[in-house]
Order: structure tokens, then sequence, then C-alpha cells
């Protein structure tokens, strides 16, 4: 048995508090083993250790400078976009980082404004849903080119912006496993290709 799996092992038989304090861990992109371990879940006589209480890697979080971290938060938003499109049946291109690790891009192919919606949607409520623990900072500046893509694919519908950001936090809940592996990889190679 790997120590992935005696991790996920060990996990399950923790208390919901505990398994709480790990998933913190977790929702900051740790394995299980490391979430497990920074958490303190596995000692009895400790008080558990949540991201919050480290407060010199809360502030490197807030302020988003950490050039990992930002890598990591683009990684991050352009594989919501990925995901997102091809659960919805969309051929996805390429993905690809550019040097600075802020700029990125997601080339699919032409689709519907409903889809467009969605997978303009998906990487704000991957970053400022699921991930807001780990980007607290968010990324104001990706986000705000795919708002302007959201707002002209629903003509700037209020209730067909909630549709697609509904239907993509849908989506997302159900793959953020794919999410977060998928932007490891585009992180190290920093430009995916993808088969038709």
């Amino acid at each position: 048995m790997s120590s992935e799996q005696t991790a996920w092992k060990i996990y399950a038989g923790l208390s919901a508090r505990d398994r709480r304090a790990v998933d913190a861990w977790r929702d900051l992109g740790n394995d299980m083993v490391t979430s497990l371990l920074n958490s303190d879940a596995l000692r009895s006589d400790a008080p558990r250790r949540l991201p919050s209480d480290d407060t010199a890697e809360w502030q490197r979080r807030t302020l988003g400078t950490d050039k990992d971290l930002v890598v990591q938060r683009t990684a991050e938003h352009e594989a919501a976009h990925v995901i997102v499109a091809r659960a919805l049946g969309v051929r996805v291109v390429e993905v690809s980082i550019a040097e600075d690790g802020r700029s990125a891009a997601t080339t699919y192919e032409e689709t519907s404004r409903e889809a467009t919606a969605v997978i303009a949607a998906a990487a704000s409520e991957w970053l400022h849903g699921f991930r807001a623990l780990a980007f607290p900072n968010g990324d104001e500046s990706g986000c705000r080119d795919d708002m302007r893509k959201l707002v002209h694919a629903t003509s700037a519908d209020s209730y067909a912006m909630d549709q697609a950001r509904r239907r993509a936090r849908l989506i997302l809940g159900e793959r953020r496993g794919e999410v977060l592996e998928l932007a490891q990889q585009l992180a190290r190679t920093r430009r995916l290709e993808f088969e038709s």
C-alpha cells in the first residue's frame, strides 16, 4: 500500500473536525500525506492547525507575489476552463502560460454562446469559490477578461450569467481532482496541446 493510500485510510477514520482541518490543507493543493502532517490531525495532544494559523504563509498567499504561487494560480485558472470545456463536449486545442506566469490562454473550438458563457465563468468560480483559501487575492486581471466574454456570450442577461456560473460550479465540483491534476501538469510544462 502506498503512503498516499495509507493516508486516505487514516483520513477516513478521522473525526469530522479533524477531516475539516486536513481538507483546509488539501484546498491549498497539498497531497493527503502533507495535509495530515500539517494539520496535526495525527496528534491527540495538539490543537489542529489550519492554513490561516500560519500568518507568514497567509500573507504570502494574500499578496500573491510569489512566482510559484502566481504560476499555480494561472495554471488552475486555465485548467478550470479546459475541464469545463471538455465536460461540455467542446474540443480544446491548447492551453499555455506565458513566461511571466500571469498571462495565459486556452484555445478551444468555436461553440454555442451558452457553452462559451459556462467556459468563461469557470475560472472565477474555481478561484473565488473552490480555491478562495489557496488564492485569497483571486485573479482579478484574468477573470476580468473572462467576465467580458461571459457578458458578451449572455448579452449581459443576469439570469443567463447566473445559470452559466451555476453550471460551471457543478462541473468543477464533480471534477475537482481533474482540475488540480491538469493544473500541476500545466504549471510544470507551461503548454499543453490536446488531440482531437
